[in-house]
């Protein structure tokens, strides 16, 4: 266990920006969360809980204890004829994660390659990408409650997941500290590519479909990602900025009238998932600066850190985006990315 006092925390968020935080804490052991709270000072403060910053928006320096859980351990706690189960600490980076499954042919995160953050963040956002969510691997999370240290197991059924959601993310959020995750995964013989996504389809159309492995699949994946959208280790952002938004069906038809054709996903309840960077785009948003912060020329969905923003700029152009989106097509587009 490590504290720090007056700690800076810029190179722990990717949109880069220069700010600090009371105290600093990652943990590895449940055993460390007691010790903590025995601390006056540390237990009379508010504690906020983060990964590798890579789906948060500081506007200001934190006065309180910031924690992160470090531990990222991989171990295999089940295995049969058709699939693996890891347990992973949640301190793990995640595309290590994902390399690691991929190397072994196990199928399951290939499609979420390239997504910066821990694994810990995993379940908390619901992470997806390319046609593939978290919860769709995820059986077990083990989260250490930040009160008394006691750990909590829940099922995938009692996570709530929901579109970039999760209990952790909503009535346990900075409660509960994602400690492990558990991943069912398939072997090579028993699993298939998904290929759901149109845009990853038709990058491995030349390919025979029955021959694919999660090796195909995952470099596809980090091809489009590269291609699509701008790197935070050059340009500062947190990837996508907005969710996607979901129309009723009646909407849907009545924007149809409006705009004609726009993409879309229906939905199991008949209602339509949009992209948020088309209706960026088409509202004439794309490209649009407020003081040092962008939305990005490369993809519409990503607000970047042109260099010495601040937080309020990045916050202030996003509601610039909103505005526009909701003027041009009626719709209220919800910040994806955690704003502190």
């Amino acid at each position: 266990m490590h504290i720090q006092a007056n700690y800076p925390i810029t190179h722990l968020n990717t949109f880069n920006l220069v700010t600090k935080t009371r105290y600093y804490v990652e943990v590895t052991r449940q055993s460390d969360i007691p010790v903590l709270r025995s601390d006056l000072k540390l237990a009379s403060l508010p504690w906020v809980i983060m990964g590798d910053g890579s789906n948060i928006l500081f506007t200001h320096d934190i006065e309180g204890v910031l924690i992160r859980c470090s531990y990222d351990k991989i171990k295999v706690v089940k295995e049969d004829q058709d699939g693996i189960w890891l347990s992973v600490g949640a301190g793990a980076n995640w595309h290590d994660l994902v390399a690691y499954t991929v190397k072994n042919n196990w199928w399951g995160l290939e499609n979420l390659a390239y997504i910066p953050g821990t694994v810990g963040a995993a379940p908390v956002q619901n992470i997806g990408a390319y046609g593939a969510e978290a919860r769709d691997t995820i059986t077990r999370v083990q989260a250490l409650n930040l009160y008394d240290g006691h750990r909590i197991e829940f099922r995938n059924t009692e996570c709530n997941f929901g579109y970039r959601t999760s209990i952790f993310k909503q009535e346990h959020k900075n409660r509960l500290l994602v400690h492990r995750v558990t991943f069912r995964l398939r072997k090579l013989h028993s699993g298939q590519a998904n290929l759901v996504y149109e845009p990853l389809k038709n990058y491995l159309q030349d390919k025979d479909k029955s021959s694919l492995t999660p090796q195909d699949v995952f470099d596809a994946v980090i091809a489009l990602r590269k291609a699509r959208l701008p790197d935070p280790k050059f340009l500062g952002n947190a990837g996508s900025f907005f969710q996607n938004p979901i129309v009723s069906a009646e909407y849907f038809e009545q924007m149809t009238k409006e705009h004609g054709e726009i993409p879309n996903h229906k939905m199991l309840g008949g209602d339509y998932k949009i992209p948020a960077a088309w209706l960026i785009e088409k509202s004439g948003a794309k490209g649009l600066r407020h003081g040092r912060a962008a939305v990005s020329e490369k993809h519409a969905l990503v607000l970047v850190n042109l260099g010495g923003a601040k937080g309020e700029e990045i916050v202030e152009l996003s509601r610039l985006v909103q505005e526009e989106v909701m003027h041009k097509f009626g719709i209220h587009l919800e910040p994806e990315v955690n704003i502190l």
